[in-house]
């Protein structure tokens, strides 16, 4: 039964006919877009009315880079969204959730923010002990990129003083040489998954990967990109296919951890996977989150140096904090100098590029800092298929030239401008460096698609379509104004561009006969909404290849 909506502005994100009257839809597949009395010829007599009523019709949003599975995987994702000031708090938090839930074994606790305790940094084994004495806890920050165990914890894992730090990573350690139970890059990624499939529950994952998706149905998402998914989540989703209401591309990560660069055996040609559950490619890990890799010049360095008394002053313990997070620089052969960690150095990218790309599968490379933002373009060079890099926070407009002309698309997270900028901009980047350069990228050509990187980030496209425009943090400070989009451009990133990232160019996110019938239906028009407002639009309908989910 085909149904056609019209009464209301429909925007389609095709740039050869950007708005139309009405769009048919039938059997999932868009089937007519264009004025009113064309569409309702070809949709036919029998054809449902759905009256938008004034309201704005869109393609559904599109997240290129999720983590439902790693969502799914904990019942105490997003724990702290309410975020405690000290440790102390934090510590009253945890030990109230320990008290309240009634499981065994692993106590995961995902979503603390370290940089937004007084102290600026996470809580140790010894204290996390005086909160959860009777069971092993693992406690995640919002980005998974650092972690801190309690000493039940350091003990199931087998950590001690002899214990070797991962490539990439490393257990922080006291005068003695013992772990105090922080884990930092790859320790954490080993750590988590672990203790996440130490935790496995089946049942449990399909139960709280429909529920989410059916939220991301409500923030009108149609369509995501999983960004870590392991070889065991193949059978999951399959499993959980039939309920979710999203489509859900897979990108996996190797078996090990989310930074193994051993490419899975999957053959995008004979997928055992569900048809709503394509597969996508594989993720590496170039550099580290929060640690990333960024390359100055000597200039550069004197400048960030001259700036950190300044920073102190404004903002104590956590500015002194994040400057030591990236370590001291250190000079490599390019003559540059380098801080943060590296997860995958030059020659071991490159391999496992080309395995990735040898086997079909799509390589999505995170790099943050420029120093792994250059290395993944080197590592890309010549591939001859498609790539992605996700995040790119940290660029130039060298760089992006780059980026141009190897035909890389950069899947940007523009929440976090809002999230996290604040704690981004206690040490400024020094010129031209800038810090998610939404705009650079586009005026050198780079194609770029918006994520939200959830739940490291804030879920909803909204708040990101948001950011991007304004570059307004939650403290109401502007960054890199300079660097905003337009709205229709900010549209584009999490529809179009995103459905491209997805290997899905012309097939969804974009209203076209022929496309997917993913669709959001919003209560106003966010081109004629004030920018400042965006956040306040309401999603009132979405449907996921023709079928209401929201």
């Amino acid at each position: 039964m085909s149904t056609v909506f019209s009464g209301g502005t429909i925007r389609t994100m095709d740039p050869a006919r950007p708005i139309v009257e009405a769009v048919a839809i039938d059997g999932g597949t868009i089937t007519a877009a264009g004025d009113t009395t064309a569409v309702h010829a070809a949709a036919g007599p029998g054809a449902v009315q759905h009256d938008l009523a004034g309201h704005t019709l869109l393609p559904g949003f599109v997240d290129p880079h999720h983590h439902l599975y790693l969502v799914a995987s904990d019942r105490h994702t997003r724990a702290f969204d309410q975020h405690p000031a000290t440790l102390r708090a934090l510590l009253d938090r945890i030990a109230a959730i320990a008290r309240d839930d009634d499981g065994s074994g692993w106590l995961r606790l995902h979503g603390v923010r370290p940089l937004q305790l007084a102290e600026g940094r996470l809580p140790t084994a010894a204290e996390l002990d005086a909160a959860c004495p009777d069971r092993p806890l693992h406690l995640l920050s919002v980005s998974y990129h650092e972690s801190t165990v309690n000493s039940a914890g350091l003990a199931l894992l087998g950590y001690g003083t002899a214990t070797p730090d991962p490539a990439g990573g490393h257990l922080e350690r006291d005068r003695r040489g013992r772990p105090t139970g922080v884990l930092i890059e790859q320790a954490s990624f080993v750590a988590e998954s672990l203790t996440r499939r130490a935790s496995a529950d089946d049942a449990g994952w399909v139960a709280r990967a429909t529920a989410h998706s059916r939220l991301l149905a409500r923030h009108g998402i149609t369509r995501i990109g999983d960004l870590a998914v392991p070889p065991e989540g193949v059978a999951r989703y399959a499993a959980a296919a039939a309920d979710l209401a999203v489509t859900v591309h897979r990108w996996h990560v190797g078996p090990a951890e989310i930074g193994d660069p051993t490419v899975p055996d999957l053959d995008p040609d004979q997928d055992p996977g569900h048809p709503r559950i394509p597969l996508g490619g594989f993720k590496l890990l170039v550099d580290g989150g929060e640690r990333c890799d960024l390359c100055l010049t000597g200039g550069q360095v004197l400048r960030s140096a001259a700036g950190l008394p300044r920073a102190v002053l404004r903002h104590g313990r956590r500015a002194l904090a994040l400057s030591r997070r990236g370590g001291t620089p250190t000079r490599r052969p390019d003559g540059r100098w380098h801080n943060g960690l590296r997860v995958l150095e030059r020659d071991r990218l490159a391999g496992a590029v080309r395995a990735a790309a040898t086997r079909g599968l799509t390589p999505a490379l995170h790099a943050v800092g420029n120093g792994a933002v250059t290395d993944a373009l080197a590592a890309v060079d010549g591939l001859g298929r498609p790539a992605r890099i996700e995040h790119a926070m940290v660029c130039d407009p060298a760089t992006a030239r780059r980026l141009a002309d190897a035909g890389v698309q950069v899947v940007a997270q523009p929440s976090f401008l809002y999230d996290l900028g604040a704690e981004l901009t206690m040490l400024p980047l020094p010129a031209p460096l800038t810090l998610i350069p939404l705009r650079t990228l586009l005026d050198a050509g780079t194609s770029v698609a918006a994520s939200s990187d959830y739940p490291a980030g804030t879920l909803s496209p909204l708040v990101g379509i948001q950011a991007a425009v304004t570059r307004r943090v939650a403290d109401g400070t502007v960054v890199h104004h300079e660097e905003g989009l337009a709205v229709e451009e900010a549209l584009a990133a999490y529809t179009s561009a995103a459905a491209a990232a997805l290997g899905m160019a012309g097939q969804a996110g974009v209203l076209r006969p022929g496309a997917a019938a993913d669709l959001v239906e919003l209560d106003r028009d966010p081109v004629r909404t004030d920018p400042e407002q965006i956040t306040a639009i309401r999603v009132t309908g979405t449907w996921r290849t023709g079928h209401r989910t929201a």
